[in-house]
C-alpha cells in the first residue's frame, strides 16, 4: 500500500494510492479495506481527494474502486513521455475518491 503525497502529472496516471494483493489473500476486500484506514492520513496532509489509477483490464482493481465509493472520471490514454506508456501501460482509469 502507498500513499503519495501531492499532485503532478505523474500522480494523475499513476495514482495517490497504490495497492498490490498476493493471489492467495485475493477476494477478501483487503485492497479497499487498506485504501479506507489511509483516510485520516491523507486528510493530514490536506488531500481532502485522492486519485486511483488502474489499467482498464485490471477488473479488481476497478472493483476496487467502487467497493471504496471512488468515481470513474474517465479512460485516458497516457502520453508517450510518461514512464508508465514506456512499461506498455497506454490507457489508464482515472477514479477520484473524495473523502
Amino acid at each position: 500500500m502507498d500513499l503519495r503525497i501531492g499532485h503532478n502529472e505523474n500522480l494523475y496516471y499513476g495514482g495517490h494510492i497504490g495497492y498490490a494483493v498476493h493471489s492467495e489473500h485475493r477476494g477478501h476486500h483487503y485492497a479497499g479495506k487498506a485504501v479506507l484506514l489511509l483516510k485520516e492520513l491523507a486528510l493530514a496532509h490536506g488531500m481532502e481527494k485522492v486519485t486511483i489509477t488502474c489499467n482498464p483490464d485490471n477488473l479488481p482493481s476497478r472493483k476496487t474502486c467502487e467497493y471504496v465509493g471512488a468515481e470513474l472520471k474517465g479512460i485516458v490514454a497516457v502520453p508517450p513521455h510518461n514512464d508508465l506508456y514506456q512499461r506498455g501501460e497506454k490507457e489508464k482509469c482515472i477514479y477520484e475518491l473524495v473523502w
